[in-house]
């Protein structure tokens, strides 16, 4: 599991000006929560920690986090817990962080990443991913990146199901229905195109047939207008 280090500055809870102030200066406003402990609040810079989002482990990172106050000089061990994004540009305005113990068991979303070539869509078949991720728990030092699923044996027809995934060593999911990850479709047939004219059903009248504009007679040779 990836681990990174991010540093961050202790700050006031509660007052939105504040919070403004730090999303202009390029900092998040976040708050760190902990098993029994009140919580605080905090400010981490927006470029490194949208720089973490998007590496490997991404939201299930560990986090290593450096606060600068007084005697909290050993790094506290955190992950996200939840975070906000702006509606319009997407950019990330808060974050809460949970302080975890490295021996107890947490509740993360591993995604699901196939590998393979499907034997059925050899066949024409299609791929339908039911789940992208799934939830499992373990030790945080034992989080998977993501949980490898091969494809290759499987036919048209066939779906390969929650309880036959190779879990990681230490990985379990606590999840009591056995549903489908990934299965191996038909291609839907495309609708028929309607025919060009149907054929007249036996003893209905026939449609009569478009009456043609009378031509006009000829002139006379010699007549006068």
């Amino acid at each position: 599991m990836e681990r990174v280090t991010i540093k961050a500055e202790v700050r006031e809870v509660g007052r939105k000006g504040i919070n403004n102030r730090l999303r202009q200066g390029g900092l998040i406003p976040a708050v760190l929560y902990g098993k029994g402990e009140k919580a605080v609040g905090l400010a981490v810079n927006a470029k490194e920690f949208t720089s973490l989002m998007k590496g490997a482990a991404g939201t299930n990172a560990l986090i290593h986090l450096e606060m600068a106050e007084g005697a909290k000089k050993e790094p506290v061990v955190v992950m996200l817990k939840d975070f906000q994004t702006d509606t319009i540009t997407r950019k990330i305005t808060h974050i809460d962080l949970l302080k975890i113990n490295m021996k107890e068991k947490v509740t993360v979303k591993i995604p699901v990443h196939l590998t393979g070539k499907s034997i059925g869509v050899t066949k024409g078949g299609l791929i339908e991913q039911a789940r992208r991720e799934i939830e499992a728990k373990c030790l945080p030092g034992n989080i998977p990146d993501s949980i490898e699923v091969d494809i290759t044996p499987l036919d048209v027809g066939q779906s390969l199901h929650l309880n036959e995934l190779k879990l990681p060593e230490g990985v379990e999911v606590p999840h009591d229905v056995d549903f489908a990850i990934v299965s191996i479709v038909t291609p839907r047939e495309e609708e028929a195109a309607p025919a060009a004219a149907e054929a007249p059903v036996e003893g209905a009248p026939a449609a009569a047939a478009p009456v043609a504009a009378p031509t006009p007679a000829p002139e006379a040779k010699g007549e006068k207008k």
